[in-house]
């Protein structure tokens, strides 16, 4: 009995009223295309539309024939999909499809298989679209209906074997051959070797040459689920082909099972004894293995057998074995118990096996250690013509795959004294095509030998943090330059990473950048958004020298373009290393700022404190290319390079983003430009030619003698001022300086306290400041060559972070410029002991003292030598002016009294008895 929507019969909707009366006749035919269908599906929508579903799947759940009729499921399904159910409506679905396949309804089951297959496939869709399958019209359509089967369910044998036999009717032999092996390897494996028994004729007489390996573990896979009666003619058939194809290449663990089903007859024992031929053929001396397992005799039990050949294959004759006292030897014999060997000095060594499997090492027989040991020569030539198998050996000793971490060590023994680093470079070159090497992974410094018969495949894509965005783009960056030809791979892979990173505040600019760069080549961010990166980076003081590749500066200028910030970036690529970048930028801003480019410049040169690194580089540019209608006046540039070289260019208190542009800016200065500048006013200088053709005018010549007669910076600094000074004809203003700077110091010396001369000068001779000088000139081209180098050979070994040779070159480049830092501030403090004008009159630097204890009886006469910072090195009794001992001594005259504190005996009094000036280079 109904009672209808929301429990009353009355207020049923009379066409489903009606259409449920019509359900208690005879069902009719189920089919796409009988009114019924189309008459339910009209009833659904109408019910969904109207919010009636759930009263009508209540009503519906009353028909006793709900669970039979077809269109009362379909109709169950389509509402319960209506509202969502899922699997309430593919319960329903399925049924209906399960009665439409057994009576052929091909176009009912094409029309309700979408439901099956989104939004993901269940199992039941399987089952439909085999059935759409074998009845498709032609084997195009087959082929389509199988693939997608076995996309859902990729293992199903059955599924493959029919996908195989469809593609062979269209000739694709290639694909039905690789999907007939893959159904029978399924096969084998759910252990159901019934069925492929006659498959395994046509796999040996067309597939052998192709596939021999596959092929090969597919009999003995089978030959070890059936009894040897049924294995026996199919072995017996295969064994031609086993023998000229697979040698090799199956091993013994494939093997071992087919031989326990062996039995002990001739010709079982003969065909077992082949087979295990064929699995040992890689091995030195495979017939005496074959030979020494005792498998021919059918009275040798099977399982002495298995027994004998594990031990065997341990150390098997003919290989090569190491010993830690009596280095590389080979394997003679092995009976499974004892083994003979063969080392320099010692011929026909019995050991026993356990004794051998504990003392010794098994080598490669092509590896590295017996290549040097037995045939050095040849080693030497390969290494010494680059010869890419170095690698391919090194990697056999090493199992196979390795680091260049670990690679390094083996390959450097082998080197006699070569440059590591120079000769993996010129290798490196070479192992891109090697057939036996697989490259996949070698952007990671990873290496492996090649599996048998293939090269390297596909490269390995890097695994990416999306936490760790300086490890990822160097990671992409390695990838790229090893693998270029995959960068539409890569993009797919990466493209979400380097987004992220770009937009990310808390990474370094110089990566953000990078990761920009990426992402406007991906097309990984819309164009604005990557511009409004762009600028906050340019706003926290990016430089496009930042970045090192120069494809990567062009992107970040080609971004800028138009931009709000382009301006203040152009000026920053005009302090560029890069010529290239410099011209870029120069002829950008021509563009944008017009006449008023020349104004900017020399605004520029007058606000050099906030780009002292700018500022160089207009100096340089302009002393040279005169010719261009910007360009400053001499007096300009000299007066800038004057200010550059006195003082240091940090400007305290400046707003945040100032003072990070400040501070990079002064990095890049402190890098080079002080020297750029000082190279100008040398005498083949640029800046040095020019004055020397236009002289300063009167007003530029009162601002240059102010800014020399009280100079605030380094001595050092205002040398090659001083030098250029007097060749353009300006010595009376060198000399004047020279005079102030004397009788300065020589008051200081005069003076009770020399504090201020410890605290802001430094007195040396011209022979300990010409070694310091040395040392820091070493200093800084270790720093720009070998120590660069040294850490870029590190990071070439692997992992970072367990690198004790990169720890070790890091460790060594902060040591050196903690070096450098203290010698350039010192020399810049440093006055030359030669140059003061020395008083033979009083005790001070320069002079030689002789003190007489006046109690003789309590101390001996005392020599000093007093000198300058670090010129102890010169000779014997030598002093600093700075040593404690000497302070109650500078200044005093010849009989002066005084105490000095003697180490070990306490202050003890003297007198002065004499005083000389004495210089380094006069006699004692």
């Amino acid at each position: 009995m109904l009672k209808g929507f929301g429990g009353h019969v009355g207020m049923m909707d009379a066409d489903y009223r009606n259409y449920l009366k019509s359900a208690q006749g005879e069902e009719p035919p189920i089919s796409l295309g009988d009114p019924r269908w189309a008459e339910t599906e009209t009833l659904a929508r109408r019910l969904i539309a109207g919010a009636q579903a759930e009263g009508a799947l209540r009503a519906l759940a009353q028909e006793p024939q709900a669970r039979k009729r077809w269109d009362l499921l379909l109709l169950a399904g389509l509402l319960h999909q209506g509202l969502g159910e899922g699997t309430s409506s593919l319960e329903a679905l399925e049924v209906v499809c399960d009665k439409l396949v057994a009576a052929a309804g091909r176009d009912g089951v094409r029309a309700l298989l979408p439901r099956f297959l989104e939004p993901a496939p269940v199992s039941a869709a399987v089952r439909f679209l085999h059935f759409l399958a074998r009845s498709a019209a032609d084997e195009a359509e087959r082929i389509d209906w199988l693939s997608q089967a076995i996309h859902i369910r990729p293992r199903d044998p059955e599924l493959l074997y029919e996908l195989a036999q469809a593609l062979d009717r269209t000739g694709d032999a290639d694909s039905a051959r690789s999907n007939r092996i893959l159904a029978l390897e399924i096969r084998l494996e759910l252990k159901h070797p019934d069925p492929v028994s006659e498959e395994l004729l046509r796999l040996v007489d067309e597939d052998f040459p192709r596939e021999p390996q596959r092929v090969a573990r597919i009999l003995l896979r089978y030959a070890a689920l059936v009894p040897w009666a049924d294995a026996e003619p199919i072995l017996d058939l295969a064994l031609p082909e086993l023998e000229r194809r697979a040698s090799g290449r199956i091993d013994w663990s494939e093997v071992e099972p087919v031989l326990s089903r062996t039995p002990p007859s001739p010709e079982a024992r003969k065909l077992a004894a082949a087979i295990l031929r064929v699995a040992v053929a890689a091995q030195p001396d495979p017939d005496a293995i074959v030979e020494g397992s005792g498998i021919r005799n059918p009275a040798e039990p099977i399982e002495s057998i298995r027994s004998r050949v594990s031990k065997i294959l341990a150390l098997p004759p003919g290989s090569d074995v190491a010993h830690a006292t009596w280095g590389i030897g080979r394997v003679s014999g092995n009976d499974g118990e004892s083994i003979t060997l063969e080392f320099p000095g010692r011929p026909a060594h019995r050991m026993s096996l356990a004794m051998a499997e504990r003392s010794l090492d098994r080598l490669p027989a092509e590896g590295l250690r017996v290549m040097a040991a037995r045939a050095p020569d040849r080693l030497r030539e390969m290494v010494q013509g680059r010869d890419p198998r170095v690698l391919v050996m090194a990697l056999r000793d090493a199992g196979g795959t390795a680091t260049l971490a670990q690679l390094k060590p083996r390959i450097e023994a082998s080197l006699a004294g070569a440059d590591w680093s120079a000769w993996w470079k010129e290798v490196k070159e070479r192992l891109k095509g090697n057939p036996a090497l697989d490259m996949s992974e070698a952007y990671r410094q990873v290496f492996r030998l090649a599996a048998e018969g293939r090269g390297a495949g596909e490269a390995v894509l890097p695994e990416l943090n999306p936490r760790a965005g300086e490890g990822g783009i160097g990671l992409i960056r390695k990838f790229l330059r090893e693998h270029p030809e995959q960068e539409p791979r890569l993009k797919e892979h990466a493209a979400a990473f380097v987004a992220r990173w770009a937009a990310e505040p808390g990474l370094a600019p110089a990566i953000r950048a990078q990761a920009l760069c990426y992402t406007t080549a991906w097309r990984a961010l819309p164009p604005g958004r990557a511009r409004e990166i762009l600028e906050d980076l340019i706003g926290a003081g990016f430089s496009p020298d930042d970045v090192a590749q120069s494809g990567q500066q062009d992107v970040l200028l080609d971004l800028a373009r138009d931009a709000s910030h382009e301006e203040a970036f152009l000026w920053r690529a005009l302090e560029s290393r890069l010529p290239r970048l410099r011209d870029h930028a120069r002829a950008r801003l021509r563009i944008i700022l017009g006449d008023a480019f020349g104004r900017a410049i020399v605004e520029r040169l007058r606000a050099a404190a906030e780009g002292p690194s700018l500022a160089a580089r207009l100096i340089e540019h302009y002393a040279t290319h005169r010719e261009e209608p910007e360009a400053p006046s001499p007096s300009a540039l000299l007066l800038t390079g004057l200010r550059l070289l006195e003082r240091d260019a940090g400007q305290a208190g400046a707003a945040p983003a100032v003072a990070r542009t400040i501070a990079g800016s002064a990095s890049r200065f402190a890098a080079g430009g002080g020297d750029r500048l000082i190279e100008l006013m040398q005498p083949e200088g640029a800046l040095h030619r020019l004055l020397e053709r236009e002289p300063l005018d009167p007003e530029a010549l009162e601002s240059v003698e102010r800014t020399v007669l009280h100079w605030r910076g380094s001595e050092r600094r205002l040398h090659p001022v001083l030098e250029l000074l007097r060749a353009i004809g300006h010595s009376e203003l060198a000399d004047t300086h020279e005079a102030r700077r004397s009788a300065k110091a020589q008051s200081l010396l005069e003076g009770k306290s020399i504090v201020d001369l410890e605290t802001r000068h430094t007195i040396m001779s011209r022979e300990t400041y010409e070694k310091l000088e040395s040392e820091l000139k070493r200093l800084r081209l270790d720093l720009k060559t070998t120590i660069p180098a040294s850490i870029e050979k590190a990071r070439q070994l692997g992992d970072l972070r367990e690198n004790a040779e990169y720890e070790a070159a890091k460790q060594r480049q902060a040591n050196a410029a903690a070096r450098a830092q203290e010698l350039l501030s010192l020399l810049e403090r440093t006055r030359l002991l030669e140059t003061i004008e020395v008083d033979a009159t009083r005790v001070g630097v320069g002079t030689e003292v002789a003190l007489e204890p006046l109690d003789p009886s309590r101390g001996e006469p005392i020599r000093y030598w007093i000198l300058g910072e670090g010129d102890h090195a010169l000779g014997p009794g030598i002093l600093s002016y700075r040593a404690p001992i000497l302070r109650p001594l500078l200044g005093k005259t010849q009989g002066a009294e005084v105490l000095l504190e003697l180490p070990g005996v306490g202050a003890q009094p003297f007198r002065i008895a004499s005083i000389r000036k004495r210089l380094p280079g006069d006699p004692a």
